[in-house]
């Protein structure tokens, strides 16, 4: 199967596809734009916030998390090339919790 088709089959957007490629440790997901760590439940932005949150260097973060310092090198570098759209999944994503977290709290008010 050529990596076009798979890129197709597995739901994922030209783009996606094409940055599928460009990268060793990081893959696409069909349902986020941004990328995920290979072999972890991860986004590229949740690795930026830890490290950003609690002041990390590739090399502190790579050991909290249990990655290779190389995986959270190239988490940084696709955040350097896509700062935007992972900026606007962290904010979307925040919106979500707060959201929930509102609806669970209205929830259990006495009426």
């Amino acid at each position: 199967m050529t990596t076009q088709k798979y890129h197709i089959q597995v739901g994922l957007s030209e783009e996606q596809g094409r940055l599928m490629d460009d990268y060793y440790y990081l893959v696409a997901r069909p349902w986020r734009r941004q990328l995920y760590l290979k072999g972890r439940n991860m986004t590229v932005g949740q690795v930026v916030a830890t490290m950003q949150a609690n002041a990390l260097s590739p090399e502190e973060a790579a050991e909290d998390m249990d990655l290779p310092v190389a995986q959270v090198r190239e988490a940084l570098a696709y955040y350097d090339l896509h700062r935007d759209l992972v900026n606007l999944e962290l904010r979307e994503e925040a919106t979500r919790v707060r959201e929930r977290k509102s609806a669970a709290e209205n929830a259990n008010l006495p009426g």
